[in-house]
């Protein structure tokens, strides 16, 4: 089983990448999301890597493909996704690429159908199911890492009120409501305040 491929970026493509590690190069699909935050080709990267081994059963051949991730709260988040039925490794891919990590994340908190809706393949079915199965796992777990930060999230006074706000109007709702919603919210748990998704859950109670 391999974890993770640490070596140099030989080549990067639409949806994939090489990285040469000890001389052999390998080829690791990625999401658009890590692309977009890769290093240039020529430097040393990470990848923490989910391995695929797929077999048609008609023919009996196989294909092993590799899946890379920045960090592993996004590996952890993408195996969820292709656990849900109908979520092949293509569409969690699509998914994952379609948004941040933790905006995939949050939207599953707080049921945003619609995010989901618009990754190509997705109905209205599935993104109940998504959300449906996935809500109550993910709420035990740590939100995977913000887009270009390598360590542990953190969120705190205004950067948390600003994550809240913006997860918030992604869903559709009234900027100054909101604002308004989530203050309240923040001023009643000032003592102790409260992870980013169990405020925006707090938030929409208090609407």
């Amino acid at each position: 089983m391999i974890d993770s491929l640490n070596g140099e970026l030989l080549e990067v493509f639409a949806d994939h990448v090489v990285l040469d590690c000890h001389g052999v190069g390998y080829l690791v699909h990625v999401p658009v999301s890590v692309i977009e935050r890769s290093p240039a080709p020529g430097n040393k990267c990470r990848l923490f890597v989910h391995y695929s081994v797929s077999v048609d059963v008609r023919s009996g051949s196989s294909e092993h493909r590799l899946f890379g991730f920045l960090v592993p709260e996004e590996r952890q988040l993408f195996r969820r996704l292709i656990e849900v039925q109908g979520v092949s490794a293509t569409l969690g891919m699509a998914i994952m690429g379609s948004r941040s990590a933790h905006e995939v994340h949050t939207a599953i908190l707080t049921g945003n159908e619609s995010m989901f809706k618009g990754v190509k393949g997705i109905g209205p079915k599935l993104a109940q199911r998504i959300i449906s199965e996935l809500q109550n796992k993910l709420a035990q777990g740590a939100a995977p890492v913000r887009s270009g930060v390598a360590g542990p999230m953190v969120v705190g006074g205004n950067t948390l009120k600003a994550e809240a706000l913006s997860a918030l109007i992604s869903l559709g709702l009234d900027r100054s409501k909101a604002e308004r919603s989530l203050q309240a919210v923040l001023q009643e748990r000032s003592e102790e305040p409260p992870q980013l998704e169990e405020l925006i859950k707090l938030t929409l109670k208090n609407l």
